[in-house]
Order: C-alpha cells, then sequence, then structure tokens
C-alpha cells in the first residue's frame, strides 16, 4: 500500500506534494497547496529527518574483510570492494590473472 505525503487539514484526505521543481522542500517555510478533493486551500511545513540503519561489519572488528570483485566497465578498472563495510582497494596482480583482467595502463594502451 502507498503511503501518501500528507492528509487535507480540512476533508482528512491523504495527498501527495508535487515536488517539481523542488517544491515543499524548504524547511521552515509555509509551502501552499490546495486539496484536490474538497477544492480547500491550506500550508504545510517541511520537517527533514534521517533514518539509520546499522548492520554488522565483522571486519572492522577482526580484520577479516570479505571483499568481492565490483562489476565495472571497462574491466580494467575493477576494484576490489568488501561485502561488509564497503571498503575498496585495487587488485593484486594474483587476483587480475585469477580474473584474467589487465591493468588500466593495459587498457589506454589497447585504445591507441
Amino acid at each position: 500500500m502507498e503511503t501518501k505525503d500528507l492528509e487535507c487539514p480540512y476533508c482528512g484526505k491523504e495527498l501527495d506534494v508535487n515536488h517539481d521543481d523542488g517544491f515543499g522542500y524548504e524547511e521552515n517555510t509555509a509551502h501552499e497547496m490546495e486539496c484536490k478533493h474538497c477544492n480547500k486551500s491550506f500550508v504545510f511545513y517541511t520537517s527533514i529527518s534521517f533514518d539509520y540503519e546499522p548492520e554488522k561489519a565483522d571486519c572492522l572488528n577482526d580484520g577479516k574483510h570479505n571483499y568481492e570483485i565490483t562489476n565495472t566497465c571497462p574491466m580494467e578498472f575493477s576494484r576490489m570492494r568488501c561485502s561488509m563495510c564497503d571498503d575498496e582497494r585495487d587488485l593484486t596482480d594474483q587476483e587480475r590473472k585469477h580474473f584474467k583482467i589487465g591493468t588500466k595502463e593495459s587498457y589506454f594502451k589497447k585504445l591507441k
């Protein structure tokens, strides 16, 4: 079920704010709006909040990152990214051989 942005203070119907051109995002401002159900005008104020979603990142405690190769195009620009904490690093020579990926330099040589 889709939730709407606000309820009309007159008729209680749920409404969406049309945010075209950034309308309705500025805080501490009275934004004028008309209800499409009862045709009455009203104002609303915007309040921005942040939600945080914690996740375990064992690698930050034991130092054992779970690196996976990124899906990058061209492949020569791929990196290794930890699936737990998003830490990134360059591929080692051994990993380049394993994945059959050349270096950035080899990529630019191919373009010439």
